[in-house]
């Protein structure tokens, strides 16, 4: 495999890891001013600014898990194709 799409995939995949530890942490109510769960909150809300609010549901954990869980998944997809793309090169 080209070492340029495993660096791609790799993000990807760290990205992602950071926005569902977001999620697990909110879901089950982790200390919000604990400095680990506040540093993966911080980039996650970074990383997923463009998914603010693209689903509103009553339910706020609800809330954060559909808009981040497609940011998620649409990073893991878009770092796939990329990866895919680099690999043909």
């Amino acid at each position: 495999m080209n070492p340029i799409a495993t660096v791609v995939s790799v993000v990807a995949a760290a990205i992602a890891v950071i926005i569902v530890l977001h999620i697990v942490l909110f879901v089950f109510e982790a200390n919000p001013t604990n400095g680990a769960v506040e540093t993966i909150a911080d980039w996650a809300e970074w990383l997923t600014r463009w998914a603010k609010d693209l689903f509103t549901p009553d339910n706020v954990k609800a809330r954060v898990a559909a808009n981040f869980g497609l940011a998620a998944v649409v990073y893991l997809a878009a770092g796939a194709l990329i990866s895919r793309l680099v690999g043909r090169v």
